[in-house]
């Protein structure tokens, strides 16, 4: 393989949208008896439960790791009521005695990754993985720091274990996704950049301070305050924002660039020929063409010690799943020396503000499956 090749580990890729959800659960479940790991979030998203009640429908009964977010402030009484009132509703669809919380702190003015940190030590902590046929990990109620690290610690921790030669247990992500009930959720910023562990992109090593830094911002709507800080932290080189395209709105994209052209064309000084296009509704296309960009840098720069890449997840639950899977590919996939330095900065909400959100408001059910028996 030379340096210009690479392999996409998620081509082809298994994806059911809502229509096809119960479809295909129902035909997964029904191949054998299946020991089945649900991993949620305690929180107060109306669509906590959407996905597993749709499986508990179908004759699930797994067993359930409840991340629990504490950032060491009290809860409004509106937010704490509908945290109660999921998790009501999570016993009345399984029994207590099936639920594990895992607590997670989330933020901490001594370490800017503690959110990172505390999700995967939960993990850790929490079980050996291999007594599960599948794992399915439920982004809906997560907040993103959290579910970033979720995937990437479980998926880690599954390929390693399957390599070991015990079980080759599958992961499935799902996801109630909303974007006009994302967009409603609102809240205070943290003043510092955090990074994904294990996805640091190398970026205080002295080493390599002299390679470039190339910076993907993955956008959405109103984030023009993460922007300005992840950009003075990272410092990079180039910047190539990514918008949504194809989208469900057509125009979402241009609307995209118009609210932030004032920080990427004046501020940034970004080139319109560096913008970036991916799927808002299909990950694993999104990942295809995130990854490639990636990798376009990759091989320009290869004979120059390569680069650092950065991808910041600024949009939907959908497309930060795929800029997951290009940073994990790039980082552990079938890519020939010398790889990328891959990091994943984020600005965390460290308060949210009360639910403005519409509990009967329209989403749609997606299950990415991201590894095990399909792969055999």
């Amino acid at each position: 393989m030379s340096s210009g090749d690479a392999v996409f580990r998620w081509d082809p890729y298994i994806l059911a949208d809502d229509d096809e959800f119960d479809t295909f659960w129902q035909s997964h479940l029904a191949e054998r008896t299946r020991s089945v790991l649900f991993v949620l979030g305690r929180g107060f998203d109306p669509r906590t439960l959407a996905s597993l009640e749709r499986l508990i429908g179908l004759d699930l009964q797994p067993k359930v790791w409840l991340m629990a977010f504490d950032n060491g402030l009290p809860d409004s009484e509106r937010r704490q009521q509908r945290t109660e009132q999921n998790y009501a509703g999570l016993i009345s669809l399984v029994d207590e005695g099936a639920v594990d919380e895992l607590k997670v702190t989330i933020g901490s003015a001594a370490y800017w990754n503690a959110t990172s940190r505390s999700t995967r030590l939960a993990i850790e902590k929490a079980g050996d993985l291999a007594q599960y046929d599948d794992v399915i990990v439920d982004i809906s109620a997560m907040p993103k720091m959290v579910a970033l690290t979720s995937v990437a610690k479980l998926l880690y921790d599954l390929d390693d274990q399957a390599a070991a030669g015990r079980r080759n247990t599958n992961l499935h992500v799902v996801t109630a996704e909303s974007v006009a009930t994302d967009l409603r959720a609102y809240g205070s910023l943290m003043d510092e950049m955090a990074m994904v562990v294990g996805f640091s992109g190398h970026l205080t090593e002295e080493t390599t301070e002299h390679v470039p830094r190339v910076w993907f911002p993955v956008l959405g709507e109103r984030q023009n305050h993460r922007l300005q800080l992840i950009r003075s932290r990272l410092d990079p080189d180039e910047i190539c924002p990514v918008i949504p395209f194809p989208s469900r709105n057509p125009r979402r994209g241009d609307e995209i660039i118009t609210e932030h052209r004032q920080i990427l064309f004046e501020d940034f000084q970004v080139e319109p020929s560096n913008i970036l296009r991916a799927s808002e509704f299909n990950p694993f296309e999104a990942y295809k063409q995130l990854f490639g960009a990636m990798d376009r840098y990759r091989r320009a720069l290869h004979e120059l010690d390569g680069c650092k890449a950065f991808v910041s997840p600024l949009s939907s639950k959908l497309l930060s799943m795929g800029a997951l899977l290009a940073c994990y590919d790039h980082l552990h996939g079938q890519v020939e020396s010398p790889r990328l330095k891959v990091g994943i900065p984020y600005v965390e909400t460290a308060v949210y503000g009360d639910p403005a959100v519409d509990e009967n408001a329209e989403h749609k059910l997606y299950s990415m499956w991201i590894r095990g028996e399909w792969e055999t």
